[in-house]
C-alpha cells in the first residue's frame, strides 16, 4: 500500500497542477484519462482503464491517495458538475463534502474559482439516449426497479411506512446510521450536532431553566 502510494502521490500532483495551469495539458489528459461517455452500462469504477482505475481509487483507505485520485479527475472535469456524471455520486462524495459541495445549494456551492475555458463538452449520442435512465449514484445505467408498495392497499401501506421509521430510529440509536442535517452554513452535519449549535441568549436562559426542572426527575 505504501508503496502504491510513494510512486502515484507525487504522479497525481504532478498532472492535477499541470492540467489546472495548462488548457492544452488539460485537453490531451483528458483524451486519455477521461474520454466522451459511450458505454454506461457498468459503474464507472469497474474495469481496467485508466479512469476506472483512478475512481477506484477515490475510495481508497489511504487519504492522500483517494484525494489525489479525485482531484486529478475533478480538474479534468474542470471541477464542476460534470465530475459527478463520470464517476457517479456514490464515488464523488468524498471530494464534494471536503470542499462542502455535497449539499450543492446556495453561493457556498459554487464550484471551481480557476478560470476555465468552456471548450464544449457535448454529450455523445449514446450517452444522451440513456441519460435518463442512469443512476446518478452508482453512475451506470441500471433497470427500472419496480414500485415495492405496488398492489399494497392503503392499510398495508401505512403500516410498511411505521415499520420503515421503526427500523431507521433503531439503526440510528445503534449508530448503524447517522442521520444528516444541513446548518446554517450549508454543510452537513450529524443532527445530534445541529441542537448543540449556539441558542440565542433568550433560549439558552429558558433552556438552562427548564434544565433545572428536569434535575430531580432523573433516575
Amino acid at each position: 500500500g505504501d508503496k502504491i502510494k510513494e510512486k502515484l502521490t507525487p504522479i497525481l500532483i504532478l498532472l492535477t497542477e499541470s492540467c489546472r495551469a495548462h488548457r492544452e495539458t488539460r485537453h490531451y489528459i483528458r483524451k486519455y484519462i477521461l474520454p466522451p461517455l459511450r458505454d454506461v452500462s457498468q459503474r464507472p469504477e469497474e474495469g481496467t482503464t485508466v479512469k476506472n482505475r483512478l475512481i477506484r481509487l477515490m475510495t481508497h483507505l489511504d487519504t492522500d491517495l483517494k484525494h489525489c485520485a479525485a482531484d486529478l479527475i475533478f480538474v479534468l472535469c474542470k471541477e464542476n458538475r460534470r465530475f459527478v456524471k463520470y464517476t457517479g455520486y456514490g464515488n464523488a462524495a468524498g471530494l464534494l463534502a471536503t470542499r462542502g459541495l455535497l449539499g450543492g445549494q446556495g453561493p457556498r456551492a459554487s464550484f471551481s474559482d480557476t478560470q476555465y475555458s468552456s471548450d464544449s463538452d457535448s454529450d455523445t449520442e449514446e450517452y444522451r439516449q440513456v441519460k435518463d435512465r442512469i443512476n446518478p449514484v452508482t453512475g451506470r445505467v441500471e433497470a427500472d426497479q419496480p414500485d415495492p408498495m405496488e398492489g399494497m392497499t392503503e392499510e398495508e401501506k401505512e403500516e410498511e411506512a411505521k415499520r420503515l421509521i421503526m427500523l431507521f430510529n433503531k439503526l440510528s440509536r445503534d449508530n448503524i446510521i447517522q442521520p444528516m442535517g444541513v446548518d446554517e452554513e450549508g454543510k452537513l452535519v450529524p443532527m445530534s450536532g445541529l441542537k448543540e449549535n449556539p441558542l440565542s441568549e433568550e433560549a439558552k436562559s429558558e433552556s438552562e431553566n427548564e434544565g433545572e426542572t428536569d434535575e430531580g426527575n432523573k433516575d
